[in-house]
């Protein structure tokens, strides 16, 4: 790897180098984070805005808080998941997507994002490593059904539980609380897609929580490695690219620029 090649550009000259790096790369994974959804209207939850800095904290997503007290976790939905029911994709999720419909290239998205906001955008391979909020299932029996069946019982404050004659066991959403392990098969294809990829740009994520900001030492001696976000990771002094500023901007301004060719493009090395 080049290592700190472009470290801290201007703007502009982070789009030029992204651009350069999509364009010489065939095999390319997105690792992204709660910062690519900002832009959509969907607070992170570290940042100095973030959910854990408005008295919530990451007890509201443990699951043995959950089995003891899941009156806790449904308050915290009824306040703040209408963020994510109406949530729409922003221009860095549709640049990716629009990366991917490109020819020439395979792109994996890994998402820690429970937003689903990848797949609306119209990636093809999205690995979510820590689930999504399409659907529920109950404790006891371990029916699965839409979550949009619970939104009532959620909004009314109440927590929601299976309407089967026989269970009324308590619903949980199909997203990975702390305690709980990834699933087996997402964690699998993610470190194998890393493995062979050319370019592995990590967006939105500060690395922090595990095993997900283990997945970049799965990367080749040969992966380029590009950072988007807005604080410090422990990656950067490995990076070809970092940029803290707008992940939404930077992608879409590379893709853009890579979509146009323009014919006095110099290549950035």
């Amino acid at each position: 790897m080049a290592g700190a090649l472009r470290h801290h550009p201007a703007a502009r000259e982070a789009t030029y180098a992204l651009a350069d790096f999509f364009r010489n790369a065939h095999h390319i994974v997105f690792l992204t984070g709660a910062g690519i959804s900002t832009d959509s209207g969907i607070p992170d939850f570290r940042s100095e805005t973030g959910l854990y800095r408005t008295g919530w904290s990451e007890e509201v997503f443990d699951i043995r808080v959950f089995r003891r007290t899941p009156q806790l976790f449904y308050e915290f939905a009824r306040q703040h998941l209408g963020h994510f029911r109406d949530a729409s994709p922003n221009p860095g999720h549709r640049a990716i997507a629009e990366l991917g419909a490109m020819p020439g290239r395979e792109i994996v998205v890994v998402t820690q994002n429970i937003d689903g906001l990848h797949r609306a955008a119209g990636s093809r391979i999205v690995l979510a490593l820590h689930g999504d909020l399409e659907t529920m299932h109950c404790l006891e029996c371990g029916a699965r059904l839409p979550a949009e069946r619970a939104r009532g019982e959620i909004e009314a404050g109440r927590v929601p539980r299976h309407d089967c004659l026989d269970c009324g066991g308590l619903l949980k959403p199909d997203i990975v609380f702390f305690g709980e392990l990834l699933p087996e098969h997402i964690l699998r294809r993610a470190d194998h897609a890393i493995t062979k990829a050319d370019l592995l740009v990590i967006a939105g994520t500060s690395l922090t929580v595990y095993p997900a900001a283990s997945l970049p030492g799965a990367r080749s001696p040969q992966c380029r490695l590009v950072i988007l976000n807005q604080s410090p990771t422990a990656l950067d002094p490995e990076a070809d690219l970092v940029f803290h500023g707008s992940i939404s901007a930077i992608l879409r301004g590379a893709v853009r620029r890579l979509a146009l060719r323009a014919p006095d493009e110099a290549p950035m090395g």
